[in-house]
């Protein structure tokens, strides 16, 4: 039967060679086939594909592209088909949702279907009914191609899921903060703190625009943060009622030659201030003279020549204490409770896991402070503490895609550590080794015995 004579609706058999898959099928992944093409073989196709005409002649699929492929596979020839009498926005609308009906279907895959029926002038509710599916899902689908098309294809290869991809979108309009937003990422962030980072950081940005711009419309000056505009002695003072402010509001205040205001650096705040607080001494209650200036700095001058004296002399001290050491034992524990105290909260997390240590982190610093607290309750521990603090940074530092030239040695001298006690490292372990140890070599042109211990082993 000609193409010519075939009535709409009507179910025919058609060649293989004579179906042409449209480019703006939105299905790219047909998955494995091998098992639908036995089916086929042995019991042929169940479901008919849809096709529509075309003008040049043959047909234009429409729905059932993994079954047409099947077929090939199976060693068909032909298939059965219906032929619809579609038009071209018809075949479109009828290829998109007959997509979004599968159950296999990627999160982009979808999202370009979505936005076909869309471009199709389909409105939004009516897409929704065809889909089976909220408007929701509609608008998180389709915000996922305003993407940038590397992440579209870290998506589509599974190096991102679609919760982590979704939550990228909030960034579309700005790449260079979702470039910031994936490396922090990969340097150990969670995806959500990297991007709500970026969030606020943009947030912050359009802030401070629209408030410099606000300033300027307003013809006020705008000045540096001050470093004291808090004090009631200090030369630039915050207008307002609170401590050490100027009682004057910024309405009265904005005729004055000595208005101005800075920006918030935090917060994208206007802060309004008076850089000239000696005019209103005497006029305006309650305000103080601004401090003597060259008083205040002869003083800073005498502070800062006792403490370089101080630093001398105490520098001194040390120095003549190290060349003499008597007390080696009281030595070794200043050096130990130097070493808890000064650790950072991600190194103290680590101790703390190390010590078994299970109790909850109690803010910023908490892991921090129960090393501390451990130590100040049980002093005789101070040694077991320090070596997990010392081993807790060598393992932030190991656990890093990259190691820094700073850190190798450090990271090297915590794997011989603990092969000594049994350990059996892998060979990116081993090669840190030999690099720090290769590096030590070429300083002093000696063997290193703590390699060949670690080779031995």
């Amino acid at each position: 039967m000609s193409a010519s004579h075939v009535q709409v609706a009507a179910l025919i058999e058609v060649s293989l060679d004579d179906i042409n898959i449209p480019p703006g099928n939105h299905r790219q992944d047909l998955g494995d086939l091998n098992g639908l093409a036995e089916s086929i073989r042995s019991i042929g196709l169940v479901q008919p594909i849809t096709v529509r005409q075309r003008d040049a002649g043959g047909y234009e699929l429409v729905a059932g592209q993994r079954r047409v492929a099947a077929a090939r596979l199976a060693g068909l020839t032909t298939l059965p088909a219906v032929v619809r009498g579609y038009a071209d926005v018809e075949s479109r609308k009828a290829m998109a949702v007959e997509n979004l009906n599968r159950k296999d279907l990627e999160p982009l895959e979808a999202a370009a279907a979505y936005q076909e029926l869309l471009d199709l002038g389909i409105g939004n509710d009516e897409v929704v009914a065809l889909a089976g599916t909220s408007a929701q899902q509609v608008s998180d689908h389709t915000s996922l191609l305003s993407l940038p098309r590397k992440v579209r294809r870290e998506l589509a290869g599974g190096a991102i899921d679609y919760p982590t991809a979704l939550l990228l979108t909030q960034l579309a309009d700005t790449p260079e903060r979702l470039t910031r937003a994936l490396h922090n990422a990969r340097d150990g962030w969670s995806f959500t703190s990297a991007v709500q980072h970026e969030l606020h950081a943009r947030e912050l940005e359009r802030k401070t625009e629209s408030s410099r711009a606000e300033l300027e419309k307003r013809a006020v000056p705008i000045i540096e943060r001050p470093r004291d505009s808090f004090s009631p002695r200090a030369r630039v003072r915050r207008l307002g009622n609170g401590w050490g402010c100027i009682p004057l509001t910024q309405a009265k205040h904005a005729r004055e030659a000595c208005h101005a205001a800075y920006i918030e650096e935090h917060t994208g705040d206007i802060v309004f201030v008076c850089i000239d607080v000696q005019r209103h001494v005497g006029v305006v209650p309650g305000i103080e003279a601004p401090a003597d200036a060259k008083a205040e700095r002869a003083a800073k001058r005498t502070e800062r020549q006792a403490q370089r004296r101080a630093l001398t002399e105490r520098r001194a001290l040390l120095m003549r204490h190290l060349q003499s050491i008597d007390d080696a034992a009281a030595a070794n524990h200043h050096a130990q409770r130097i070493s808890v105290l000064d650790v950072d909260e991600a190194v103290a997390s680590v101790a703390c896991e190390l010590l078994g240590h299970t109790g909850d982190s109690d803010g910023y610093h908490g892991h921090a402070r129960s090393l501390t607290a451990r130590v100040a309750a049980n002093p005789g521990e101070l040694a077991q503490v320090a070596l997990a603090v010392a081993m807790g940074r060598a393992e932030v530092y190991s656990g890093r895609e990259y190691i820094s030239p700073d850190h190798r040695a450090l990271v090297a001298e915590h794997f011989r550590y603990v092969v000594g006690l049994g350990y059996q490292p892998a060979e990116a372990e081993l090669d840190v080794i030999h690099e720090a140890t290769a590096e030590v070599n070429n300083q002093d042109g000696g063997a290193s015995p703590a390699l060949e211990t670690v080779d031995a082993s």
